[in-house]
C-alpha cells in the first residue's frame, strides 16, 4: 500500500513538471548516458542534491537467466533501486533499511530475456545525499526463471512440464503468467513453494481464462515443503497464473507443473455426462474435486450382462460419495467413503448390469476437496448377477435352476426380483448364503403374491452356511423376492440358489461290465436325450470316472478302470435345467483271476484210494476248482485255500490217464480260465502166473507166453523182482503173445512178468518160475 502512494505521487511530479514546460524527468536522458557495468561485479557511486539525484547504469545478458540487483544497507540511509528497460518500464524496484541496526543487502530478483537493462539508483529521502552507495547486478543464466513482462496469456513465458521455474512478484498487482504444453493426456500436479509469512495464489486455466484448479500457499511459521494440486487434462495448451495474495511482492517464488503421462487419470471439465471421461474397466483412475461444488463423472461401457463392482480408495479424515447412473441419470447404487482415523482398503458397491453405457459420478461428501482420490471399476461377464432394475414382477431377472446368483439391496426400499421356471412337479429349495452382521429375507411366490415359503438370513457374529427352505411346486413359473429385513444388508452382496433334482436312476437301469485288459464298460438306459450321465467311484465326493450326455434314450459310458476287484459305482443323472440327481449304488464284479500255470498243479492219480490234487503258489482265501472237462463238465473237486498251497481230493479223476481242468478264483475277482494239467492212469492188474508159460530151451531161443490178455497191452519179462534186467518187451496183438528172449539162464530160475493194459500204468512184477534146459 506504502509503494502504491509513493507511485502515486511520483506520477503527480512528473504531471507538474509537465504543465510548466519543464522536461518531464531526466529518465531519457540519463538513461542514454548511464555507464555500464559488468554483470557479478560491485560498484559503488554518490547521489547530490540538486546535481545528480539520480544515478543510472546500463548492464548487458549473454542469454536469458535471472537478475539480482543487491545494493548495501546502512543505518539511518535509504535509497531506492529500479530494474528498467530502456523506455524506462519498471521490472522491479525496492528501497534500503534504514533501521539502527541493519546489515547486509537489500535485494530484488527479476527474470529477463537475452538483452540490454538499466539500473536507477535514486535518493528516497534527503538522508541519501552524500552517502556513498554500493550495488552488484548479479546474473544466473537459466530459462526457468520468470521473464518480465508476462503479466498477460499473450505474454505468457514458456514453462516446460517437470522443471521447476522461480520469479518474482514486482507488486501486489503483478501476475506471472506461464504458458505450458501438455503433450498427451495425462496428469499435471502443479507444484508451489511454501514459505513462513508469504502467501501466494496460482492457477492453472484454460485460454479461455476458466480455472481448472488453483492453490494457495500456507504462510504458517513453521510451513515447509509444497503447496500441491493434481488434474488430470487432456493433450493441448494451458496457462499457470501465479499472482499476490498476501505478503508476496518482491519474494522469490519457485513454482513447477509436474507431468505424467496416462489415460488413467479424471481429466477437467467433466462434470456432466455429456464431458464425461471415458474409463477403461479393470484399471485405476485418479482425480481431484477443485472446489466443493465440482463433480468428476466419468462413462463406463460394459461389453456384455455382468457385475460391475465400483471401488474407491477411503483416506481418514475425507469423504466421498460414489454414484452409478444410467444415461437418464437414474441411480443403480451408491455409496459414502468412510473418513474414520485408522481407515484402510476400498469401499465397494456391486451391481449387475445389462450391456450397455454407464456412469460414475465422484462427488464430496465432506472434507475432499483438491484430495487426490483413486476409483476403478471392475467388471465380471455373467448372466447370474442381478441385474437393475428388478424390483417388480414385470421387471424380475430370469433365472436358471441350479445356478447360484449374486446380488446387492442398493437401498432401504430396494427389492431385488428373479423368475424361475420350474419344468415339472416336484421339490424345489430356495437357499441364501449367510453372512454376519447382514440379514436378507428370501420368498418364493407366485405372480398373485402367494407365498409358498420365505427365509430369513441369520445375522450372527460366527454365523456360516445357508439358510434354506423346499417347498413342492407344480410344473410353471414363479418368483424369488429378496429385501433387506433388518435394514443391515444395504450395500452388502447376497447369494441364493434355487435348485431342483433330477429324478434318481433304478439301479435295473445300470449295467457294469468290469473287463480284464480293457475298459470297462457302464451302459444306462431309459433315459432321455440331453441328459448328462455321470459314475462316480464313491458315494459322496469322490472321483467322477465318466461322464456322458445322451444323445438318445441310453448312453454307454467306458472308463479305464472301475476295480479289479469287485465293488460298486455311484451313477447319476441330471436333466437339462436339473440339478444333479442323488447317487444310485450298482453293485460290478472283481476282473477275472489270472489263471494257474500247469507247474502250479500236481495230480496223483492213485488205485484203490482217492485221488489227489495238489496246487501251490496261491494266496489265502483263492477259491480252487477242479473239473472233469475245459468247459461245463463236472466239478471233481472244490476248495478254499488257507495258506499258500492246497490239496484236493476226488473219488476217481479216471482210471486211464487223461487231463483235469483246474481253476482259481482270487478274492474280489471272477473264476479264472480253466487250466489243462494232464495226469497218468493207474497201476495196470498184476498177471496171474498161471497165464504166463515159459519155456527154458536149449540151443535156441527162449520163449514167454502170455495168455487172456487184450490187443495193446504191453508185456515186460525182467530177470528180476525190482529193477534188475528187461528182457522182452511187446505189445499184444491179440489176446495172447510170445515173447522171445536169448538165454534165460541154463538152470531153472524165474522171470518177473508186467502188463500195461492201453492208458495205465505198468502193473506189479509177477514172478514166473521155469525149469533147467534140456
Amino acid at each position: 500500500m506504502i509503494l502504491s502512494i509513493r507511485k502515486t505521487i511520483l506520477l503527480l511530479v512528473i504531471v507538474s513538471f509537465g504543465f510548466f514546460g519543464v522536461k518531464p524527468i531526466f529518465t531519457h536522458a540519463a538513461i542514454s548516458n548511464a555507464v555500464q557495468v559488468e554483470l557479478n561485479k560491485a560498484y559503488n557511486g554518490k547521489l547530490q542534491q540538486g546535481k545528480n539525484e539520480d544515478d543510472f547504469y546500463k548492464f548487458s545478458l549473454p542469454s536469458d537467466g535471472n537478475v539480482t540487483l543487491s545494493v548495501k544497507q546502512r543505518d539511518g540511509v535509504t535509497w531506492e533501486a529500479k530494474i528498467l528497460n530502456s523506455k524506462g518500464q519498471v521490472f522491479q524496484s525496492f528501497q534500503t533499511d534504514d533501521s539502527e541496526l541493519i546489515e547486509g543487502n537489500a535485494s530484488a530478483e527479476v527474470g529477463l530475456p537475452k538483452g540490454t537493462y538499466y539500473i536507477e539508483i535514486s535518493s528516497y529521502d534527503y538522508s541519501s545525499y552524500d552517502e556513498r552507495y554500493e550495488f552488484k547486478v548479479g546474473f544466473a543464466s537459466s530459462n526457468n526463471y520468470e521473464k518480465e513482462f508476462n503479466n498477460s496469456l499473450a505474454t505468457a513465458n514458456i514453462m516446460n512440464v517437470n522443471q521447476t521455474y522461480k520469479g518474482n512478484l514486482s507488486d501486489s498487482e503483478d501476475v506471472d503468467v506461464y504458458k505450458i504444453t501438455v503433450p498427451s493426456d495425462g496428469n499435471i500436479t502443479l507444484s508451489m513453494k511454501q514459505q513462513p509469512g508469504v502467501r501466494w495464489q496460482a492457477a492453472i486455466q484454460t485460454s479461455s481464462g476458466k480455472v481448472i484448479e488453483d492453490l494457495t500457499t500456507d504462510d504458517s511459521e513453521l510451513i515447509d515443503g509444497y503447496e500441491t494440486r493434481q488434474v488430470g487434462l487432456p493433450k493441448g495448451l494451458y496457462y499457470i497464473t501465479v499472482e499476490y495474495y498476501s505478503y508476496g511482492v518482491d519474494e522469490p517464488y519457485e513454482i513447477k507443473a509436474g507431468f505424467e503421462k496416462s489415460d488413467n487419470y479424471e481429466k477437467e471439465f467433466n462434470n456432466s455426462l455429456t464431458t464425461a471421461n471415458s474409463m477403461k474397466l479393470n484399471q485405476s483412475y485418479k482425480g481431484t474435486l477443485n472446489n466443493d461444488d465440482d463433480k468428476d463423472v466419468y462413462k463406463v461401457d460394459i461389453p456384455s450382462n455382468g457385475n460391475v463392482t465400483v471401488s474407491l480408495k477411503q483416506k481418514a479424515g475425507l469423504k466421498w460419495q460414489v454414484s452409478i447412473l444410467n444415461s437418464k441419470s437414474q441411480e443403480f447404487d451408491s455409496f459414502v467413503t468412510d473418513d474414520s482415523e485408522l481407515i484402510e482398503g476400498y469401499e465397494t458397491m456391486q451391481v449387475g448390469l445389462p450391456k450397455g453405457s454407464y456412469y460414475i459420478t465422484v462427488e464430496r461428501y465432506s472434507y475432499a476437496t483438491d484430495e487426490p482420490y483413486e476409483i476403478k471399476t471392475s467388471f465380471s461377464s455373467s448372466n447370474n448377477y442381478e441385474k437393475e432394475f428388478n424390483n417388480s414382477l414385470t421387471t424380475a431377472n430370469s433365472i436358471s435352476l441350479n445356478q447360484v446368483y449374486k446380488g446387492t439391496i442398493s437401498s432401504d426400499g430396494d427389492t431385488d426380483v428373479y423368475k424361475v421356471v420350474v419344468p415339472n412337479d416336484g421339490n424345489v429349495t430356495l437357499a441364501m448364503k449367510q453372512q454376519e452382521g447382514a440379514s436378507w429375507q428370501a420368498k418364493i411366490q407366485n405372480s398373485g403374491g402367494y407365498v409358498y415359503k420365505e427365509l430369513v438370513t441369520n445375522n450372527d457374529e460366527l454365523v456360516s452356511g445357508n439358510a434354506s427352505v423346499q417347498t413342492w411346486l407344480k410344473k410353471g413359473t414363479y418368483f424369488v423376492v429378496i429385501k433387506d429385513y433388518y435394514g443391515n444388508a444395504e450395500h452388502k452382496s447376497y447369494q441364493f440358489i434355487t435348485s431342483m433334482k433330477s429324478s434318481a436312476l433304478k439301479s435295473s437301469q445300470i449295467k457294469v461290465t468290469n473287463n480284464k485288459g480293457k475298459d470297462d464298460v457302464i451302459a444306462v438306459s431309459g433315459i432321455a436325450k440331453g441328459d448328462v450321465v455321470r459314475v462316480y467311484n464313491e458315494n459322496s465326493k469322490g472321483t467322477v470316472l465318466a461322464s456322458k450326455t445322451s444323445i438318445g434314450t441310453s448312453v454307454t459310458l467306458t472308463a479305464k478302470q472301475i476295480g479289479q476287484k469287485a465293488g460298486k459305482v455311484y451313477v447319476t443323472v441330471m436333466s437339462p435345467g436339473m440339478g444333479e440327481s442323488d447317487r444310485v449304488a450298482t453293485s460290478f464284479s472283481g476282473e477275472q483271476s489270472n489263471s494257474l500255470q500247469s507247474s502250479q498243479v500236481k495230480v496223483t492219480n492213485n488205485k484203490g484210494k482217492d485221488d489227489v490234487i495238489a496246487v501251490s503258489g496261491i494266496t489265502k482265501g483263492d477259491m480252487i476248482k477242479v473239473y472233469s472237462l475245459s468247459s461245463k463238465g463236472t466239478v471233481l473237486a472244490s476248495k478254499t485255500s488257507t495258506g499258500t498251497s492246497l490239496t484236493l481230493t476226488t473219488k476217481q479223476v479216471g482210471q486211464k490217464a487223461g487231463k483235469v481242468y483246474v481253476s482259481i478264483t482270487r478274492s474280489g475277482m471272477t473264476e479264472s480260465a480253466r487250466t489243462t494239467v494232464s495226469f497218468a492212469g493207474e497201476q495196470s492188474n498184476a498177471l496171474q502166473s498161471s497165464q504166463v508159460k515159459v519155456i527154458n530151451n536149449k540151443g535156441k531161443a527162449d520163449s514167454v507166453t502170455v495168455s487172456k490178455i487184450a490187443k495193446g497191452d504191453v508185456i515186460k519179462v525182467y530177470n528180476a523182482s525190482s529193477k534188475g534186467t528187461l528182457f522182452a518187451s511187446k505189445q499184444s496183438e491179440g489176446s495172447s503173445t510170445v515173447l522171445s528172449i536169448k538165454q534165460l539162464g541154463s538152470k531153472a530160475g524165474k522171470v518177473y512178468v508186467t502188463i500195461t493194459n492201453p492208458g495205465m500204468s505198468e502193473s506189479i512184477r509177477t514172478a514166473v518160475s521155469y525149469s533147467a534146459e534140456r
